[in-house]
Order: C-alpha cells, then sequence, then structure tokens
C-alpha cells in the first residue's frame, strides 16, 4: 500500500477474496475513507466539496454520479463516483446517492494523499469480495475484538439516521459522527453510541421544537 505510513492502522480492512467456488484464494488490503481523511489532513486538506452531476433514474440503470474537488497544500485533486444496484454490495444498494458521494470523495483524498490502494467504499458486487466472515480477517486489521463492548448494528443505523435528519449525509455524516463521538463510529463503544443517540435525539426535539429542521448541511 502506498504511503501506508499515514494511514492508521484501524483504517486498513484485511479482506478474503473468494473464487468461484467460494473457496478463499487470498487476501486484499483496502483502505476506509476514514482513513483517507486522516491521510489527506496530514498532507494539509483544507476543504472538500462535492457537486451531483446525475441523479439516479430507470433511464440511466438507477446510476447516481458525484463529483468531488479536494483542496489543500498539495494542490486540487478531482475525483468522480458512480454507484448503481449492480456496482455496490447488496448491503448499500438502497443508498445509491451517499455511495456515489463517498467513492468520489475517496478517489479525490487518494490523488491528494498519493494513497494507491483502493478504498472500500470503492468495491463493486459481492462475487469475489466476503464480507460476512470476519474471522477471515487478519488479527492485527480487525477492528471487533472487543465485540461485546462494542457499538451494535442497531445503533449504527440509528446514529447515520439521526446525523441524516440533522442534515447530514455521506462524508459530512461520517465526519460529524466520528466529531462528536470522539472515534470513527465502527469503533465506538455501546455507551459512546447509547450517549450520543440520547444527545441528537433531544437535539432533534429541540430543532423541530424551534422550526429549525436541523442543521444545514455544508
Amino acid at each position: 500500500m502506498s504511503n501506508d505510513k499515514k494511514i492508521p492502522s484501524q483504517f486498513v480492512v484485511r479482506i478474503a477474496v473468494k473464487n468461484e467456488s467460494g473457496a478463499v484464494v487470498g487476501h486484499k488490503d483496502f483502505v476506509t475513507l476514514p482513513g483517507l481523511v486522516a491521510a489527506a489532513h496530514a498532507v494539509g486538506l483544507e476543504s472538500i466539496d462535492t457537486t451531483l452531476i446525475q441523479l439516479p433514474t430507470d433511464a440511466n440503470g438507477q446510476t447516481a454520479v458525484v463529483r468531488a474537488v479536494a483542496k489543500g497544500k498539495p494542490g486540487i485533486f478531482t475525483g468522480l463516483g458512480d454507484a448503481n444496484p449492480k456496482n455496490v454490495n447488496r448491503k448499500v444498494a438502497p443508498h445509491i446517492l451517499r455511495v456515489a458521494e463517498s467513492r468520489a470523495v475517496g478517489r479525490a483524498l487518494r490523488l491528494m494523499a498519493n494513497v494507491h490502494a483502493v478504498a472500500l467504499e470503492e468495491l463493486g458486487g459481492d462475487d469475489d469480495i466476503d464480507f460476512e466472515r470476519p474471522q477471515e480477517r487478519a488479527p492485527v486489521t480487525r477492528i471487533d475484538d472487543r465485540r461485546d463492548a462494542g457499538i451494535s448494528d442497531a445503533q449504527k443505523r440509528a446514529l447515520w439516521r439521526k446525523a441524516l435528519a440533522l442534515g447530514y449525509e455521506g462524508p459530512r455524516a461520517l465526519a460529524f459522527l466520528t466529531d462528536r463521538l470522539g472515534v470513527d463510529p465502527a469503533n465506538a463503544t455501546r455507551a459512546q453510541a447509547s450517549r450520543l443517540l440520547d444527545m441528537l435525539s433531544d437535539e432533534e426535539r429541540r430543532a423541530a421544537a424551534n422550526g429549525a429542521g436541523g442543521h444545514a448541511a455544508e
């Protein structure tokens, strides 16, 4: 992995690669979007802007296209991200726009930080990558070893819904939740997630009472 010293180890995920028979034939390392954000900040990231280029419709195969522009000390870097039900993992197929934005941001940040490894968010379908068996990942890259104390899937979904309700989507939602939790959501404990859910519920109620409708996404 190019520039791996700039990617915190907890943001590098090793995933089993399977052949057509379902047998594990090797492993491959991928960098996550939070890791790319960390790497880009290390070289002087100043801002990220995204623009929706194409809405998903039946005519274009439900393909969303987003452009991301990352600006910083190294210069200006642009990335395009596309997503449709055929080139995303089935678990995120209902969230085409967010996947397209994440891919665009990831590609722009990869260029800025000179990271050659593929981002986890850029992966396509489900044929050759095993997302279902975390025990096949290398122990040093697992982020769920303390599963008993770790955030639950239900809490993760609830946090993303709260962020969306408050006006944050895609990478901005990830940055918002990371800032409020103090850690990447994937590494949060159940207690941390529970506290933040309570706080966000209070904020959502206050915003509704004041007619504010949440924070505007930048």
